[in-house]
């Protein structure tokens, strides 16, 4: 069995949530995964994405070197399991970035 990597408090694992050895999903902050989950951390108030096996959000995150409030994009199966636990962190100056650029990829 592969690495849990949600977030524990209280002892137990908290759902949509994920941790790795630099980053965390920032559960103090933001939206629920409603109606999924009542943990904190995602921006928006839905799924970026959602289909009946996965759905990709939009997180806050702090990394846990420096303090600093980022953002990252996380894959999480229904059960609220992290799918891909590899760090692509960016700041509010690079999301605007991103979503310029997306924007003008659209036909």
């Amino acid at each position: 069995m592969s690495k849990d990597y949600r977030i524990i408090s209280n002892g137990s694992r908290l759902p949509y949530s994920c941790e790795n050895a630099r980053f965390m999903t920032n559960i103090e902050k933001g939206n629920t995964h409603n109606p999924r989950s009542q943990t904190k951390g995602n921006v928006l108030e839905v799924p970026l994405l959602n289909d009946d096996e996965a759905s990709l959000w939009l997180e806050h995150v702090i990394d846990k070197n420096t303090d600093e409030e980022l953002y990252w994009l996380m894959w999480y199966n229904t059960s609220g399991f992290p799918l891909i636990t590899m760090s692509s962190v960016f700041n509010k100056t690079q999301l605007e970035s991103m979503v310029g650029n997306l924007t003008r990829f659209v036909p």
